[in-house]
């Protein structure tokens, strides 16, 4: 199977090293870090990250609860909740736009955010989720369903949805 592999590593090699400089796109620009931020805000991308270290805060202080009791509510998890942590999040994701976006494609999510429909997107898109992911638990709760049933049919599991005893697993008489 490997020589296949090189061969076709080398056949796109070739393939790939007739190109010249010339025929290859012109570069986009990569998107600023100032159009990101812009689109963050558009998008309410940055509220967001402050209800999810908002909630991950309140997890956080569940746990801090319970293994050491010694410390006050919020007293590790603050560092979460402040505008500078939201910030330090931000700084974190611009860059990771600024891979996968040019300055154009900004500029044109922004127009479109900004149009009626993107802001009716952004008003009807955490319903969307929500009701997708009700969706995808049911559905999976279905196929498990669908799929143990099956099991038993063919025995690998009993009526109860476990594992049948094995002949091995039984206890030895007398002993």
């Amino acid at each position: 199977m490997r020589p296949w592999i090189a061969a076709g590593a080398v056949l796109l090699a070739l393939g790939l090293g007739t190109a010249t400089a010339a025929d290859a796109p012109p570069a986009q620009p990569q998107a600023s870090s100032a159009s990101v931020h812009e689109l963050l805000v558009a998008t309410h991308a940055t509220t967001m990250m402050q209800q999810v270290m908002q909630q991950m805060a309140q997890q956080l202080d569940a746990m801090v609860k319970q293994r050491l009791p010694c410390l006050a509510p919020g007293e590790v998890s603050s560092v979460l909740t402040t505008p500078q942590a939201t910030r330090q999040m931000t700084d974190l994701v611009v860059p990771i736009y600024q891979r996968n976006f040019t300055e154009q494609d900004v500029r044109e999510l922004l127009t479109f955010y900004r149009s009626p429909l993107g802001q009716k997107m952004l008003e009807v898109q955490p319903a969307i989720m929500r009701e997708s992911m009700l969706a995808g638990e049911q559905f999976g709760r279905q196929q498990f369903t669908q799929r143990i049933s099956q099991l038993e049919t063919t025995g690998k599991l009993n009526a109860e949805g476990q594992c049948p005893v094995s002949p091995a697993a039984k206890p030895a008489a007398g002993g």
